[in-house]
C-alpha cells in the first residue's frame, strides 16, 4: 500500500489521511498517541506502507514529520510481519 504524502497542510489532514487509508477504528483520535495504539496493535496492517512525498511533509510539517519518523522506526523494530518505508518521488 501506498500514501502519498504531498498535498498535505494541516496534522489533521495527515491523521485523516491515515485512518481513511489504513481503516482506523471512527474512536480514532487523530493525534500521535492513537497513531502509535493503532499501527501497533491493528491485525490487518499492510506487510508493507510505502509513505511518498515525505520531503513536502517536512517541509510543511516538519515536527509532525519528525514525530513520524521516530513512530516508523519504532513499528518496525516490533518484530511484525508488516513494515512501514518511506520513499521520496519526484
Amino acid at each position: 500500500m501506498i500514501i502519498d504524502l504531498g498535498n498535505i497542510n494541516s496534522v489533521q489532514e495527515l491523521h485523516l489521511k491515515f485512518k481513511t487509508a489504513l481503516h482506523f477504528s471512527e474512536e480514532y483520535r487523530m493525534n500521535w498517541v492513537a497513531f502509535w495504539e493503532a499501527i501497533s496493535s491493528q491485525e490487518d496492517m499492510p506487510e508493507e506502507l510505502i509513505l511518498i512525498n515525505w520531503k513536502s511533509l517536512e517541509m510543511t510539517l516538519p515536527s509532525d514529520a519528525e514525530k513520524l519518523r521516530q513512530l516508523i522506526i519504532d513499528f518496525n523494530h516490533l518484530g511484525k510481519d508488516s513494515e512501514i518505508a518511506i520513499e521520496q518521488v519526484y
